[in-house]
This record gives C-alpha cells, structure tokens and sequence, in this order.
C-alpha cells in the first residue's frame, strides 16, 4: 500500500525523533542565596558542584546570589518569597522560626561543628593548661563564644579565668601567628592562614561542649510544599560534591585552585583546609539533622534567649531532602 504524502512525511519525522531521541527539558532555574561570596572556600562543595554541572544534570540551572548581613539575613529573604533555598548554621532555621519566619532546615553539610577549636600544639584543655591564657573569639554575641563558655565550664573554667579576646577574623589569625593567643574559635581556613607565620596547631571539634552545627541548607516553607522534586535534586547534587572532597582533597584542591585563582591560599593550603574540613566538620553520614543533636542546640538556644523556653527543634528542619546513597560517596 502507499501512504499518502502527508503520512509518510509524519511517519519520517516520528522515525527521525525516534532516532535523535527526544530532547531533553530545559533545567529548572533555582536561586541560591549565600551570605558570601560563592568563592569563599567554605562553600567549595556548591563552587565544585557548579562547576562539574552535578546541578545540570539533576536538571537544575543555578544561580547563586550574596545576601548581605549574615545567614539570618539570609533566612529572612527566604522567608519573604525571594530565592529557593540558602545557606546559613544548622541552628538559623530554629531561631527565626521563634520569630515568625517560615523557615526549616533541608540538608546539613557536615556532621560536626562548623566552628572548630584551634590551640597551640600541646594546649591541654584542662583547668590548669587554660587558666590564665588569651583565647580569641570573633564575637561575645555568637555561637563562637557561648561555645567557649561551655567548653569552659566543663573544665571548671568562667570566662574571667581567662584573657578573652574579641576581634575581626583577620587580627585574630595574625595574633595566633605571633603566639599572642594561645587558641581561639573559628573556622579551619583562619588556623591554616595563621599556620604561615610557622605556629603548628592543634584542631578540634567542639562537639563535646557546645552543639555548634555545620552549614545548612534552608528552604521556605512554601518552596518545600511547592518544589520538593528541585530541592531534592540541589540537595543531593551538593552532598555528592561534599562526599567527593572528603574523599580526595587533594584533586578537589586542585579543581579548586583553577577555578578560583585569586583565592588568596596555595594549592597546598586548600589541601589542607580539605583535609581538616573532612575530618572536624563534614564527617560521616553529612547530610541529614540529628534529632537529639537538634534538641540540645535548642536548650542551648534557649538558655542565651534566642528561642523562647520549650521551643520545638523538630520544626526547624527536616531530612527528607537529604538522603544520599553511599554508592555516590
């Protein structure tokens, strides 16, 4: 039989898609607001993530933007309809919840502090080693020093024991270098960059005195109940980015030096910051929130005033978006 022109002409065309494949959908936009620059090397799990295009093939096209004013600032943009999710502590969503902002926890990029303790070598923390010496803090209003209180005090320590000193992250780390302060609280990046004046450290998580989390990531509520299918698919992108810095820093180290030249550290440094990131912050299993870990930053929360008495941690996050299989690890 002959087919008419017309039909061979849509049988062509249906045999031609067929073999070309039909084109893939557009990706999704997906606005990630920061409350840095998307350089800053605590955020190279969502730099690298970019860069290799884990967010495109999860079908997601991202664009980060710098909120000014800190993650809580960040939180408040979410809650007010601008991007889709953003980055802040694990604790942000819990504080701004108590006020009235709608928003929760979705991923948590590290299964210990964000914050991390840095001493001179040797530095016991005991009553006896700390009594007296100078600890650097960037804040008398922040995590960084309610966690150097409690640590503190399970030494039998008050904060008039010791000389605390407050000062921007930059002084700090040159007054760690000069040996004017014996340990102080902060992010790994500040003790490696204090390490070039040749003072040799020691880390530690803070852990075991205060619940200082590691970054989150945070959505609204309405863009948890409007776009699961795109968060579930942003959050998974960067925890596989996470999980593949902490399996190798040192070819991370390397796709980050070249996408970020000006960085300000050598690929030896970042290799290091690598390094100690996976082992004091990101963990084993980073990704989803502890519920006890989430009361007790609560109870911490509370006891400073930030969140009313008996305020509910289970509403400020959950861990639906943050399951990774170890296969991607």
């Amino acid at each position: 039989m002959i087919l008419p022109l017309f039909s061979r002409c849509a049988f062509a065309a249906c045999a031609t898609l067929f073999l070309m494949g039909a084109s893939p959908p557009p990706p999704e936009p997906f606005v990630y607001l920061l409350p840095a620059p998307k350089e800053a090397i605590v955020f190279a799990p969502l730099l690298l993530a970019d860069a290799n295009g884990a967010y495109a093939r999860e079908g997601l096209a991202v664009r980060f933007e710098r909120v000014a004013g800190g993650g809580m600032k960040v939180g408040e943009a979410l809650g007010g309809g601008k991007g889709d999710a953003g980055g802040a502590l694990g604790d942000t969503a819990m504080i701004l919840r108590a006020r009235g902002i709608p928003v929760r926890g979705v991923a948590l990029l590290g299964r210990h502090s964000f914050l991390t303790w840095m001493s001179v070598q040797g530095l016991a923390i005991n009553a006896a080693s700390l009594r007296g010496q100078a600890i650097g803090v960037p804040s008398q209003q922040d995590v960084s020093y309610y966690a150097l209180e409690a640590l503190l005090r399970q030494v039998g320590l008050t904060p008039d024991d010791v000389e605390v000193r407050v000062a921007v992250p930059d002084d700090l780390i040159a007054a760690m270098g000069r040996g004017e302060l014996k340990a102080m609280i902060g992010t790994v990046d500040w003790g490696v960059k204090a390490e070039r004046a040749g003072v040799v450290l020691d880390y530690q998580s803070l852990d075991a005195y205060y619940p200082a989390l590691a970054q989150a990531v945070m959505a609204a509520d309405g863009q948890i109940a409007n776009r699961p299918k795109a968060l579930q698919a942003f959050t998974h992108a960067t925890l596989q980015s996470l999980h593949a810095i902490a399996r190798d820093p040192a070819g991370a180290a390397r796709r980050y030096v070249d996408l970020v030249p000006g960085s300000g550290y050598d690929k030896v440094e970042v290799e290091r910051i690598f390094w100690l990131l996976s082992r004091f912050v990101y963990g084993v299993d980073a990704g989803k929130f502890d519920p006890r870990t989430m009361e007790r930053a609560a109870k911490a929360a509370s006891a400073e005033g930030l969140i009313p008495p008996r305020g509910k941690a289970t509403d400020s996050f959950t861990n639906r978006f943050s399951r990774i299989s170890h296969a991607t690890r």
